[in-house]
């Protein structure tokens, strides 16, 4: 977990933890008046398996972008040996970084041809490039050809190419809500360009030696291949306008008045989980309705910070997911405290009751999909929220011999949290796209 969000995390009364509902039963002890479940079904719960939302993008990624990427990788890798001849790098650490290294460029060079979308091929491919031009900055480096003063001039140049696409970047579109998918896309790979880049001028973990120059060329590999992306993105877009709109001043006014509402919104509840718990009735301690309150309300949370923070970095479609998540992980909370005031999620007795909320939450989800009409901005969304079946799955999957009423508790509350958000998810995309259709847009493109 970074340390940031630890802290956040630590904030919010939500500490020891490596993710949020694992942190509600990390320091658990067996409990003897927990009830025995039944192991079989619970793995039947896990066979279920999990539904495909992959990740698209609205922009029709051309098929030899892909190619041209995947070659610009292997051509890196196969620039160099693969592996490191003791006479001319006697250093026995550099060669099994540099086998480390190599290897995982390989493998990860592998990873493409398994994704389902060729928005995913296009984002896996940038970790290849970077890892093989890991292996290759470490070799070169090893044999004298290359130091860090090369690779920071590559950095430099780079770094005036991205600020200059950024500056030049403008909000093009015809569809409101395409457009903010596909805009919020493009700050992505832009953001993550000039992250990685300044990672490079980053201290490392391999200090002045020759994996440190790898490092380097990594992360300026990884930036290179996010700004080719991020332009391959917006030109392709761009290319299926026939009368395209400016929507850049109605983004950034749509972010700034939903950022602030989303924040006086959250303003109204308590400023960690704890409370809220204690506003019950029942105790909530170690019952699915704690995991499921605590994580409603933490990914609110987060959803106004990301709103927040994405508006001042001067990226207002990430400022505008950020208000979506912040407000139907907020509906979600109320209609979740509605259901435990209702006596719902307060006991965990029968292995059949993970397995009944696994089946709602991949119910909710398809429903949410098969709205008539669903927008871009609602799949978006719901590619985050059905990722987290995977993360109740796990639970099942990584403790269920070792304490199996917590791995149950827990992956309840996962699935039980996609269920409640799924359910909001279309309603506050409508929400979202009716107050920016509301304002006037700058029809100057």
């Amino acid at each position: 977990m970074r340390e940031t969000r630890r802290r956040f995390l630590a904030a919010l009364g939500v500490v020891g933890a490596t993710s949020l509902t694992g942190c509600l039963g990390e320091l658990d002890l067996q409990n003897d008046e927990r009830p025995a479940l039944d192991v079989a079904t619970l793995r039947e719960v896990e066979a279920l398996g999990s539904p495909t939302f992959p990740a698209t993008t609205p922009a029709p990624i051309a098929p030899t972008f892909l190619e041209e990427s995947e070659a610009r990788a292997r051509e890196l890798l196969d620039s160099v040996p693969a592996t490191m001849d003791s006479s001319a790098v006697p250093n026995e650490a550099v060669r099994h970084i540099y086998a480390e290294a190599y290897e995982d460029a390989t493998r990860r060079l592998d990873r493409p041809s398994s994704e389902t979308t060729p928005f995913e091929t296009l984002r896996s491919l940038r970790s290849a490039r970077g890892r093989a031009a890991m292996a290759k900055g470490t070799y070169e480096a090893a044999v004298g050809e290359l130091t860090e003063d090369d690779v920071r001039a590559m950095a430099d140049s780079l770094r005036s190419d991205i600020e200059s696409f950024r500056l030049a970047h403008r909000y093009l579109g015809d569809d409101v809500g395409t457009a903010l998918v596909l805009h919020a896309e493009v700050e992505d790979f832009v953001a993550a360009a000039a992250r990685f880049l300044n990672n490079a001028g980053e201290r490392g973990r391999y200090g002045g030696s020759a994996p440190r120059v790898g490092e380097m060329a990594d992360a300026v590999e990884w930036a290179r291949a996010s700004l080719e992306g991020a332009r391959h993105l917006a030109d392709r877009y761009r290319g299926t306008l026939s009368n395209p709109r400016h929507f850049g001043d109605l983004f950034r006014e749509s972010a700034s008045s939903l950022t602030a509402i989303v924040a006086d919104r959250r303003g109204e509840y308590p400023d960690t989980y704890r409370p809220l718990l204690d506003d019950f009735d029942s105790d909530l301690d170690d019952t699915p309705a704690e995991n499921l309150l605590m994580e409603t309300f933490v990914h609110m949370h987060f959803g106004v910070e990301q709103a927040r923070d994405e508006l001042r970095a001067g990226r207002p479609a990430n400022s505008l997911l950020g208000a979506h998540a912040a407000e139907r992980h907020r509906r979600a909370s109320e209609a979740a405290q509605a259901a435990v005031r209702n006596d719902e999620y307060l006991s965990l007795d029968a292995a059949t009751q993970v397995h009944e909320e696994k089946l709602s939450a991949l119910e909710a989800l398809e429903t949410a999909r098969s709205t008539r009409s669903p927008s871009v901005l609602t799949r978006r969304a719901l590619t985050d929220v059905a990722s987290r079946i995977d993360q109740g799955d796990s639970y099942l999957e990584r403790s269920l011999e070792a304490d199996t009423y917590r791995s149950a508790r827990n992956a309840l509350g996962q699935y039980a949290f996609v269920a409640f958000t799924a359910r909001e998810t279309p309603g506050v995309s409508a929400w979202v796209l009716g107050a920016i259709r509301a304002r006037p847009a700058d029809d100057d493109a």
